[in-house]
């Protein structure tokens, strides 16, 4: 048998993101996107599998991360989501990406961190919503912070 792991409070999810808010500042990145994976899970807690409704994160250089999901899944995602209370939900009529670009253009955000495990067609469609920012990898960021990338183990 496994031993059970201790849940992480919600002091360590702060603590994480400050640590990768540190980060973007040294290399001039003003926001990351994430989708379900490793990144979000160790710096948000939340765990959640990725569809073809898009559920992501939006961590900005300073302050709380905004939460961009469908309307649908609004209710369990509260229940998972640690940090911050910004949740923007989408109907099926709505953009999701219109949405995570609304934020990024909220918070300024000319030089933007993408996840590595972020699909193809999530960062094409944010970056029609928002062209004039300069999308960037955002690994070196997450690395540097010390996030940990291991891919997440499904549960049985």
């Amino acid at each position: 048998m496994e031993p059970q792991q201790k849940p992480t409070d919600d002091a360590t999810y702060r603590s994480r993101i400050a640590k990768v808010q540190e980060v973007m500042k040294e290399f001039g990145i003003q926001a990351l996107v994430l989708e379900p994976g490793p990144a979000m899970l160790y710096l948000t807690g939340v765990r959640w599998g990725r569809s073809e409704r898009t559920f992501a994160v939006v961590i900005p250089s300073k302050g709380d991360p905004s939460y961009v999901l469908p309307g649908f899944e609004e209710m369990r995602a509260r229940e998972l989501i640690h940090v911050g209370s910004d949740i923007q939900i989408w109907q099926e009529d709505d953009s999701p990406f219109q949405k995570i670009a609304d934020i990024l253009k909220g918070e300024g955000a000319a030089r933007v961190g993408i996840d590595g495990s972020v699909r193809f067609f999530v960062f094409d469609k944010v970056r029609s919503e928002a062209p004039k920012a300069n999308y960037v990898s955002a690994d070196t960021v997450l690395k540097k912070a010390g996030v940990d990338m291991t891919p997440v183990q499904r549960r049985p």
